[in-house]
């Protein structure tokens, strides 16, 4: 988490979830290293979360600046989160992205040119390689998260790179024209992402009835496949695809 109202809400709704059930809540604060106010404002956030009962790990990263930032910092962010969840034994990792991330998202991979799989932007669950990647407030507002915030009486960390127009999704944020997240728009690419999500489901359930009618996965490593029960369409394609990814270790 950033410190930023939406992470903020996403930790203090959670640890009121996992009470309700007898659990607990590791908060994990990531320090990019890119500004020079980001360590302190990491040590800021802790200290946040410890006077709400969270305990905090703080992740630092180090990065270096230079071209394609937001995409290394991603990626340096998840990978590093996941490893800490799975050495703190936690199962689930459950990021703050909300309704407008997901229109946002959608438009983002549609000007990329993505097809229905990319348009189903981001996914409410997925495997994550040793956790279960969960993002719980993707039908939630902006607006609704800084309302739980500002109930608790926090003050979020507001990071300036959110407000830089150099980079694509800044100013897509921008163009939505929507910093509540409320507006009908947003509800419709939101809803539109759904929609493709969902035939994606519909989709991936199919390959998966004809992988448990034609395949059959081998300790020793490699599949063995009937053909004729596979078939030669789309779905077989997809399922030899499958396959393929998970036998070679991808």
């Amino acid at each position: 988490m950033s410190g930023g109202p939406h992470s903020l809400a996403l930790a203090l709704l959670a640890q009121r979830w996992a009470r309700e059930r007898g659990g607990d809540l590791l908060a994990l604060v990531v320090d990019h290293g890119l500004r020079a106010e980001s360590a302190d404002e990491a040590r800021h956030v802790a200290e946040l979360l410890a006077g709400q009962g969270i305990p905090a790990r703080i992740l630092a990263l180090g990065l270096a600046p230079g071209v394609r930032v937001q995409e290394r910092a991603r990626a340096a962010r998840l990978a590093a989160l996941t490893e800490a969840a799975v050495l703190d034994g936690r199962p689930w990792l459950l990021l703050g992205h909300h309704r407008a991330d997901q229109a946002e998202t959608l438009l983002f991979r549609a000007l990329r040119g993505s097809g229905p799989d990319g348009l189903a932007a981001m996914a409410e669950a997925r495997d994550g390689g040793g956790v279960l990647i969960l993002r719980p407030l993707l039908r939630a507002s902006p607006a609704e998260l800084e309302a739980v915030v500002a109930a608790a009486g926090l003050a979020p960390v507001r990071d300036p790179s959110n407000r830089d127009h150099r980079f694509a999704r800044i100013r897509l944020r921008d163009a939505l024209d929507d910093p509540g997240g409320t507006a009908p728009g947003i509800a419709a690419l939101a809803a539109a992402a759904g929609a493709f999500a969902a035939r994606r489901a519909r989709a991936e359930a199919t390959v998966v009835e004809r992988l448990a009618l034609a395949a059959e996965l081998r300790p020793e490593g490699f599949a063995w496949i009937d053909p004729a029960a596979l078939g030669r369409d789309g779905t077989a394609a997809a399922a030899i695809s499958w396959l393929a990814a998970r036998i070679g270790g991808a």
